[in-house]
């Protein structure tokens, strides 16, 4: 599943996780998510018979990969048994998450638990100077956590198709933020690492980082929306990431929501970036206040009462109520969590949230289920991570993130 990296690094594990049939994935799916179960109850949810459950579980255990855990009361059968469960401790994995000038750095375990995380200025978003960073940075980790097995780096950008690059360059990618525009990232990281990689959005990964570990745990339909210095969506419909282009995305971020609303620098009254883009938030806050000021400080002086910034969180709220209903009219979804860094402009006037969404929900208001979750770049490494398990562990191919040297585009 991954293109082999310059010095091979804990190869027996990966070609064990590699080793693991087709029919046998799901089950470590369902243990991985879910923790530890009974062969009963894994059977009963696969839709498996007991025999063919213990054949596809037999190698695993012998592999090392699933391990039975203490005796408990199987309440189905009446007798006494000993859960299965995924060995998450074993293997670890780095997640990293880039932005225009800084690089976020996590390990985690299987189960995307965080043991160690780092921050580094990103002076150099040359390609080569990025993943040679990255290589500092994972070094320097593993002196104090376990070595990562494989990788996952994230950005806000897209993969172009193989190809449209030049003959025989591969898959490319697109990143404003870091100039990058069909860069090879593929044989960069090659080059500079020595364990398996994959790339890809940052907010695929920080949607299912969610729909595995988070807010989303066990649905099969919701959405995310991010929103700070880009706005970003991900629709999740029947378990699978609906898929999204970069031109989709545009769109998105810059769908009215007020024809009478502020302005953003496309031109664009009242769209969604002209109320939460984090860039917007800061001109109009200056604006107010006649001086420069961060998003805490607009928080803040909301709470104390100043009217120009109170003004602000009371239009985010209410921008953040009007595009979760409107996401839930038109795709049917009663999940939509929100989160990035102008989240807490949207917490500090929860009632505006409420008059969002009635404004766009005329009926069923209180069947959505919305969560506004704050989300430090440390959440976003961990999505890496996350894109990175998914690969390396199910080999699946909606993973939102393509395995660098593998040509292949972004999956959903």
């Amino acid at each position: 599943m991954f293109a082999a990296p310059r010095k091979s690094v804990r190869r027996s594990a990966i070609e064990a996780w590699n080793d693991v049939s087709r029919p046998a994935r799901p089950i470590l799916r369902e243990l991985l998510i879910d923790g530890p179960r009974t062969r009963t109850a894994l059977a009963r949810s696969l839709g498996l018979s007991t025999g063919s459950l213990t054949r596809l579980t037999k190698p695993l255990v012998h592999a090392g990969l699933l391990v039975e855990r203490g005796t408990v009361h199987d309440p189905v059968n009446g007798r006494p048994t000993r859960p299965l469960d995924i060995v998450a401790d074993d293997y670890h994995f780095l997640g990293v998450k880039l932005t225009a000038d800084r690089l976020y750095a996590v390990v985690t375990d299987l189960r995307a638990r965080i043991v160690a995380e780092a921050e580094e200025p990103l002076p150099d978003t040359s390609p080569r100077a990025v993943c040679a960073l990255i290589r500092r940075v994972k070094d320097r980790l593993a002196r104090t956590a376990p070595p990562p097995a494989a990788a996952g780096i994230t950005f806000g950008g897209s993969a172009v198709p193989p190809g449209a690059c030049g003959a025989g360059s591969g898959t490319g990618y697109d990143a404003p933020f870091l100039g990058w525009r069909g860069v090879p990232l593929h044989a960069h990281l090659r080059e500079a690492m020595d364990i398996p990689c994959v790339a890809g959005n940052d907010v695929a990964a920080l949607a299912h980082s969610q729909h595995w570990f988070g807010a989303a745990r066990g649905l099969d339909a919701f959405a995310l929306v991010t929103v700070g210095a880009g706005i970003g969506y991900a629709l999740f419909l029947h378990g699978r990431m609906v898929t999204v282009s970069e031109d989709d995305m545009r769109e998105f971020a810059h769908h009215v929501l007020d024809p009478g609303g502020p302005l953003c620098p496309a031109g664009h009254r009242g769209c969604l970036s002209a109320y939460l883009a984090t860039d917007c938030v800061l001109a109009a806050a200056a604006t107010g206040l006649r001086r420069p000021a961060t998003l805490e400080e607009i928080v803040r002086l909301a709470g104390e009462g100043d009217p120009a910034c109170r003004h602000l969180t009371r239009q985010a709220g209410w921008a953040v109520g009007a595009v979760i209903a409107t996401i839930a009219n038109l795709t049917t979804v009663r999940t939509v969590i929100v989160t990035g860094e102008s989240v807490p402009l949207a917490r500090a006037a929860s009632e505006d949230v409420g008059r969002g969404i009635a404004h766009r929900r005329l009926h069923g208001r209180a069947s959505l289920d919305h969560t506004l979750l704050p989300a430090p770049f440390t959440q976003w490494a961990r999505g890496g991570a996350v894109q990175a398990i998914r690969a390396f562990v199910l080999n699946e191919p909606d993973s939102g993130a393509a395995p660098a040297g593998r040509q292949s585009a972004t999956g959903r």
